[in-house]
């Protein structure tokens, strides 16, 4: 059977799923490293992100594909251009989330309060999985919301910061703390690119970051 457009986009979404379940996986391993103050994780997630980036490879594979043999047009050129894109940032997320389990190796955080870093992954996280979601389904008003609360997360992360200038924390904690909202909040900032893809996808239209 001939292929067309709408058999490639199911293949596209459907490997965009398998790298959200992916990430969602790391992402409670994160969560319980966190909680638990323990290490020893690196080498397994390194295996989820190399796995995650193969999927990524795969969506490349399936989006050159359908523009050699489709040559689309309009929406879907969009869809296929964007799908390349979002499984960047999912494939950047994932990364990001192996960044903390790394930094954990460094530190010895026994010590540590993380109570403000623990709500921010929180949060992050399921910014992250509304906008794929979104994504997948067109959902235009779920993209624009989850701009907006972008902010959110970029005032906290500032606070947490601000927080660990007081002097109340050991070096090792500031360090550890500081590097690990920054990397939830880049993983936020991923969030919202992929926000503005599905903005474009469903518009034709580029929204500047």
């Amino acid at each position: 059977m001939e292929p067309n457009m709408e058999i490639y986009v199911k293949k596209i979404n459907s490997t965009l799923l398998e790298m959200t379940e992916l990430i969602e996986n790391i992402g409670d391993y994160v969560k319980a490293a966190l909680e638990e103050k323990k290490g020893g994780l690196l080498p397994l997630t390194t295996e989820m992100c190399k796995a995650a980036q193969l999927k990524e490879e795969k969506v490349l594979e399936i989006c050159v594909e359908a523009l050699i043999r489709m040559q689309p047009f309009a929406s879907d050129l969009r869809t296929l251009t964007t799908s390349m894109k979002v499984a960047y940032d999912i494939s950047r997320i994932c990364r990001y989330l192996r960044n903390i389990i790394e930094v954990m190796e460094e530190f010895n955080i026994s010590e540590c309060d993380v109570g403000d870093v623990l709500p921010l992954l929180k949060d992050a996280r399921a910014m992250v999985t509304s906008s794929i979601s979104s994504y997948i389904n067109r959902d235009l008003k779920t993209a624009k919301d989850l701009i907006k609360a972008d902010d959110s997360i970029d005032q906290r992360y500032r606070t947490i910061l601000r927080k660990l200038a007081t002097g109340e924390f050991n070096g090792t904690c500031i360090l550890f703390n500081g590097l690990t909202a920054r990397i939830i909040e880049r993983m936020a900032d991923h969030a919202c690119y992929i926000s503005y893809e599905t903005i474009y996808l469903v518009t034709g239209n580029r929204v500047e970051y």
